[in-house]
């Protein structure tokens, strides 16, 4: 079979047209956009650092232009248009898509992802949590009262709710509701 060899400038009109900047702001926030540019581009990356605004409210300004942040959390967290979940860093993937991720939250259940010790020692907190989710509905991480685990701060020293939050999160137990 021959190698086939693609243009650098129709690989690079290929990427500028799924990453929807090939018409920058022409197309409208709408659901059906929306869900479209998530699916092409592989999911809106959410990030918790910012200076101007949160990174997903700043890429819906760039490929839909002026629009209502209302509107935008309205389609992902009122509509369910969009999910988070962990796609190459929390990203906003797109619902139509979940039958493909549902395989890596399944995955995440069985591999070794450095959870099973955490597991095997807090399987009751895990457990905890889950259950008050399921009897009172949608609570965050500050509705759960336990401590940080000992030892220096650091970016993963999380209480174990937290931990067991992330877990049931990965693994496509618990779903984020809405921010």
């Amino acid at each position: 079979m021959s190698r086939r060899v693609f243009p650098p400038r129709a690989v690079a009109a290929l990427f500028i047209e799924r990453q929807h900047l090939d018409h920058p702001r022409e197309r409208r926030l709408s659901a059906r956009n929306l869900e479209r540019f998530t699916v092409d581009t592989g999911g809106i990356q959410l990030d918790s650092i910012n200076v101007l605004e949160r990174a997903h409210y700043l890429t819906a300004w760039n490929r839909f232009g002026v629009y209502d942040r209302a509107a935008l959390d309205r389609l992902v967290y009122g509509r369910r248009v969009l999910f988070e979940y962990w796609a190459h860093a929390a990203c906003l993937v797109a619902t139509s898509q979940l039958p493909m991720w549902r395989r890596a939250m399944l995955d995440y259940r069985v591999r070794q992802t450095g959870w099973s010790k955490w597991l095997r020692k807090h399987a009751r907190t895990r457990q905890a949590v889950e259950d008050a989710i399921r009897e009172r509905g949608p609570l965050a991480n500050a509705d759960f009262l336990h401590e940080r685990a000992r030892g220096a701060p650091g970016w993963w020293n999380w209480k174990p709710a937290m931990h067991a939050l992330h877990h049931l999160w990965m693994t496509g137990r618990l779903m984020i509701d809405s921010r």
